[in-house]
């Protein structure tokens, strides 16, 4: 039961609501998640949580295996020009020059703000309520406002067993100390 109406919430989603957006298998999206881009350039892939509340105001890819919590949102930074002399913030126009990455394999928390332009590395653990306005390393946990690394989910050792047994010995990083 629970597979088709995740069937037919995707349908609603990606094939009426919005359909400019591709997604993998397996996307699991709750109806109250909004979408909307400057170029219409969002990539979801395989096995992707998206709670409820999500907003999504930019360009973003999100690899496989991203657990998204409720009430994240994903925002553009160059939304409005402000830097326009002889121009009201209304008539400056908008930047949109920016988008995000999510890597595999990351859980971001429930409220977190995700700022463009930000890498999200492979990994990674971004804690509830926090403000990220930069990359956030591969493996890092991070939090606060703004975000920065709080600790390491893993020892550079424990990466690269993680990594041979997750995603094979061709596609390991190795991460430095």
């Amino acid at each position: 039961m629970k597979r088709i109406a995740n069937s037919l919430r995707n349908v609603w989603m990606f094939k009426i609501r919005y359909p400019w957006i591709k997604i993998g298998r397996d996307v699991h999206c709750q109806l109250s998640t909004s979408f909307w881009a400057p170029r219409r350039r969002i990539v979801i892939g395989d096995h992707v949580g998206i709670g409820y509340r999500c907003i999504f105001m930019c360009d973003i890819e999100i690899g496989s295996k991203v657990l998204i919590a409720s009430s994240v949102a994903f925002i553009n930074s160059d939304d409005h020009l402000y830097n326009k002399i002889g121009r009201a913030m209304w008539d400056s126009g908008r930047g949109d020059r920016y988008h995000i990455i999510v890597e595999d394999d990351v859980w971001i928390g429930h409220g977190a703000t995700i700022l463009t332009p930000a890498v999200v590395g492979r990994g990674a653990i971004v804690g509830a309520g926090s403000v990220v306005v930069k990359d956030v390393p591969r493996y890092a946990i991070v939090g606060g406002i703004p975000a920065r690394v709080l600790n390491m989910r893993f020892s550079p050792d424990q990466v690269a067993e993680h990594e041979r047994i997750v995603y094979g010995a061709s596609d390991a990083v190795h991460i430095l100390t």
